[in-house]
């Protein structure tokens, strides 16, 4: 017992030591912490309060930069306000035409750009102290979520410190950010009063495009007309010159051309180099890629610089390209005259004249472009009657539109070319494959360029304005808001998705799992349900396109549930078969598989149907539902190696070692046998005919079976007659087999037996005749006397 009670005694002490240790691990680990945490909060007060300073410091360079940068927002509002009163003093001699009026309003998209321009430094600094506000907005926010916490003590005697210095530079910060909204209210009403402008020059610029573009400007085959040309003329030559000399000096012509220059540079250095990969037609096209070029640089540089924005700058790139395109297209008579149509109505919208002063002309320009076409073409030309139509509908009233219908014909012109070049550089990537990213690319091309005709033709009649408002015009179908932006999306957006389909199934074969490429059908599976995700997701956004509301679709969704109930559950059984097999992985595109008579490589596989390829490239189209309700065999499951078996037959007596190495030697000739596993011959059984061997191969795609084995047995063959090797054939007894039952065999052979006897009969007669005249000859005929 005693021995007991002091074991007892040591185990409680052991016990108590291990607690107390415990213990005190415990409460160090807990004191390390709280003084953890003690250090973090001190070293977040710490850099709060270095925010702070550094926070101090950019104020006080902002209150030394604010006068500057103020200063320099009134110089700029006030020279903008300036051409804003000048512009709107302007429009009394702008004249009623809608190059005149785009012109004020491309001046007015300059001015509220030199607006946002101007605001841009005071817009940074009000970002700034609004961002200020923000993080002593957070640190208050901080404190007071804290202050019922254990740690609250601590955490308001750390923050504190930075919460004071924050709340002092909070105050500095309203004053700063007070005199910064003052700055940016002038901005702000000034930019209002340019949006009105803006407005009221639009409403303005669609009622004169209605006039010029819409009705007709008068017959010059009136004499009233003619009078009344005559008046528009002095009133244009008096006017003209009032509107276009000051939007002339506007704009700055020095740093436009400089920078234009710069960049037309630049480009032409840039085409250069890529003329390089093809040097031999670097000659023939170097004019034209110039020409694109210097179009390039002033596009550009109209929109690098302010106040350029005009009539004047933009014809200029607008010329440079159109002839740079022409130069490249090869040229030719016809565009040759279509390009001077399109340089003389360019000329008339220039010098803004009225419409009727442009019905006047345009057929002076029209014959003579049918002049030119007719000496090297003559009538058969259309462009011919083109422009033989065109100055027949400006003499009787229609001038502008004659000569906006002969620009667009020359524009479509170079629009087909443009087409023509990007068709055939895809097709020159695509080469000879049938399928490719490139082919899939060309229709998009096709529809980007189309749209971008459509847009051009709108922005050249009547500026960025008329395409908008053109594009933004909607028509109701039902539920639907039909709109030529919302079609040209659609279009588009369809193509673009074909094509990044392609480029994502392409991008699936580059795709490695533990150095070995992604299996083919895997990879058809992925990219297919990679389609079927983008279809639907392109299905509701042509939905948010046209601004059908998906409740509206409520009434689909209960005509499919009933048309899935009788007619559609075919189809949905396709679709979900289709589903399981090609998640299940049972089928494979690649695989060779035999379904009932068809045997063949998949070739397709989608949630409807399989396409499968057979052997003598018929294409058949299975069903998926039919998978699931029968047998299928699916060569290629576990790989695309096959067992090939050739029985051979050999005369008895012939030496089993000696066909045995005729026939490896052949098999492991043969360049489609593989190598591993090898090939093996095996006596089958001594057969009636002789010893029967079994050539086994091994080949690496079922395709190749018809073929391999042909091959090989034809070599077997040669090779046997070679070393007399006898292969012995049965011989075949063709007996022949009446037709018909027993019964008529029996009846015909009666009917030949009475023919038979007929015959025999009938000789017999014959010759009993003749017997019987021989034996008893007939009596002569007496002849009477002479009474």
């Amino acid at each position: 017992m005693g021995r007991r009670g002091w074991n007892n005694a040591g185990i409680q002490a052991a016990v108590g030591i291990i607690g107390l240790l415990l213990t005190t691990l415990l409460w160090q680990a807990a004191w390390a912490s709280a003084t953890d945490e003690e250090q973090l909060w001190r070293s977040i007060a710490d850099g709060l309060s270095q925010n702070v300073v550094l926070k101090r410091q950019e104020l006080d360079r902002l209150h030394r930069d604010l006068p500057g940068i103020k200063n320099a927002l009134g110089t700029d509002l006030s020279q903008v306000s300036s051409r804003l009163d000048q512009l709107l003093l302007l429009r009394g001699v702008a004249g009623d035409t809608p190059w005149a009026s785009r012109t004020l309003l491309m001046e007015l998209a300059e001015l509220d750009k030199a607006v946002n321009e101007a605001r841009g430094p005071l817009e940074d600094i009000r970002d700034t102290l609004a961002r200020t506000k923000q993080e002593y907005a957070t640190l208050r926010q901080i404190r007071t979520q804290n202050a019922s916490r254990e740690y609250a003590d601590l955490i308001n005697e750390e923050l504190a410190g930075p919460g004071r210095e924050f709340k002092e530079l909070k105050h500095t910060v309203d004053a700063v950010k007070e005199d910064v909204d003052a700055a940016l209210a002038q901005a702000d009403a000034l930019a209002a009063d340019i949006a009105a402008a803006r407005n009221d020059e639009t409403d303005r610029f669609i009622a004169v495009f209605g006039q010029t573009y819409l009705q007709s400007a008068g017959s010059l085959l009136h004499p009233a007309n003619v009078m009344g040309l005559l008046d528009d003329v002095v009133e244009w030559a008096d006017a003209s010159p009032r509107f276009w000399g000051p939007i002339l000096r506007f704009t700055p012509w020095g740093p436009f051309f400089l920078l234009g220059t710069v960049y037309a540079a630049l480009a032409f250095l840039a085409v250069r180099f890529l003329a390089l990969r093809r040097p031999e037609t670097w000659p023939s096209r170097r004019a034209g890629l110039a020409c694109l070029a210097v179009g390039l640089g002033f596009f550009l540089a109209r929109h690098s610089l302010l106040y350029v924005g005009n009539q004047f700058t933009s014809l200029v790139w607008v010329v440079f390209l159109a002839y740079g395109l022409y130069r490249l297209s090869g040229g030719g008579k016809v565009l040759v005259v279509l390009y001077g149509c399109f340089l003389a109505g360019v000329s008339l919208d220039i010098f803004n004249l009225p419409a009727s002063a442009a019905c006047a002309v345009w057929p002076v320009v029209s014959g003579l472009g049918v002049w030119r076409l007719t000496r090297g073409l003559g009538w058969r030309c259309p462009v011919v009657w083109l422009l033989l139509v065109s100055g027949v509908a400006a003499l009787v009233g229609f001038g502008p539109q004659a000569i906006m219908l002969v620009q667009a014909v020359f524009m479509l012109y170079l629009a087909v070319y443009v087409s023509g070049a990007v068709q055939r550089w895809l097709g020159a990537m695509a080469a000879d494959r049938t399928r490719s990213i490139a082919h899939l690319a060309q229709p998009l091309a096709v529809t980007v360029l189309a749209a971008l005709y459509i847009a051009w033709v709108l922005i050249f009649m009547g500026g960025p304005g008329l395409m908008e408002y053109v594009f933004a015009m909607t028509f109701s179908v039902g539920k639907a808001t039909v709109s030529l932006d919302a079609v040209s999306g659609l279009v588009i957006s369809f193509f673009l998705l074909r094509l990044v389909q392609a480029w994502f199934q392409e991008s699936l074969t580059f795709i490695n799992f533990r150095g070995k490429p992604m299996d083919p059908g895997l990879a058809h599976t992925v990219g297919a349900a990679f389609s079927y995700i983008t279809w639907t997701l392109f299905i509701l956004f042509s939905l948010h396109l046209f601004a059908v509301p998906l409740g509206a679709l409520t009434w689909i969704a209960s005509g499919l549930s009933v048309g899935i109930g009788f007619g559609l559950k075919d189809i949905v059984n396709n679709f979900i078969s289709g589903l399981i097999i090609m998640f299940g992985g049972t089928v494979k595109k690649g695989d060779i598989i035999q379904q009932g008579k068809n045997l063949g490589e998949v070739v397709d596989l989608s949630v409807r149907n399989t396409i499968v390829r057979t052997l003598d490239n018929t294409t058949v189209i299975i069903p998926n539902s039919s998978f699931l309700r029968g047998e299928i065999v699916n060569l290629s499951y576990q790989g695309t190696t096959l067992r090939l078996t050739i029985p051979v037959t050999v005369a008895p007596g012939t030496k089993i070692k000696k066909v045995r190495k005729l026939l490896l030697g052949i098999a492991k000739e043969h360049k489609d046998v593989l190598k591993n596993p090898p090939p093996d011959v095996l006596l089958r059984t001594f057969g009636r005919l002789g010893l029967e061997f079994d050539l086994q191969v091994w080949i690496d795609n079922f395709i190749k079976k018809f073929d391999v084995q042909s091959e090989l047995s034809t070599t077997i063959d040669q090779v046997f007659q070679d070393n007399k090797i006898l292969v012995p054939f049965q011989g075949v007894k063709v007996k022949y087999k009446p037709k018909g039952t027993e019964a008529m065999q029996l009846e015909a052979q009666r009917e030949e037996l009475r023919q038979k006897r007929g015959k025999v009969f009938g000789k017999v007669r014959l010759l009993r005749r003749v017997h019987a005249r021989r034996r008893w000859p007939a009596p002569t005929p007496t002849t009477g006397g002479e009474e």
